[in-house]
């Protein structure tokens, strides 16, 4: 009779497993945070990688064609700046391509004159309602 009256011991009480379930949670709570930045900044910088590879790729075809080829085309033609929407590298980019002659004494006034080009090349991109640029700035000399 006295056993039948004792109590089974073996479990857990309602009140025990709603305890740790709620301990549980508040530890979790700020993990899940953390992750979801973190994704949202592997995204914002995989758009940047991107933004970057296409500045390098202009610039790059820039130069490979030299000096004549990007002054004619960008000087003479009129094309700078030149504004490039839909890009085959990723939907929601847009460039500017800007060259201007740049002319002068490198150092002193007793070096000859160069003619330089200064090539400039901004990428932009949208990320979550907010605009973002990455620009590649180089020289192109007429030897």
């Amino acid at each position: 009779m006295i056993k039948a009256l004792r109590r089974c011991s073996d479990g857990y009480t309602f009140v025990e497993l709603l305890l740790a379930i709620t301990i549980l949670g508040i530890v979790v709570v700020p993990f899940l945070g953390l992750f979801t930045g973190s994704f949202s900044a592997i995204s914002r910088a995989g758009r940047q990688s991107c933004a970057v590879n296409l500045c390098r790729e202009k610039m790059e075809n820039i130069k490979a064609g030299g000096y004549a080829a990007a002054y004619d085309y960008y000087i003479e033609k009129g094309a700078s700046p030149l504004h490039e929407e839909n890009l085959a590298a990723g939907e929601g980019f847009w460039r500017i391509t800007e060259v201007n002659v740049i002319s002068g004494s490198v150092i002193g006034n007793n070096l000859p004159e160069i003619d330089l080009l200064q090539i400039k090349i901004t990428v932009y991109w949208l990320f979550r309602d907010q605009e973002y640029s990455e620009t590649l700035e180089s020289y192109l000399a007429n030897r």
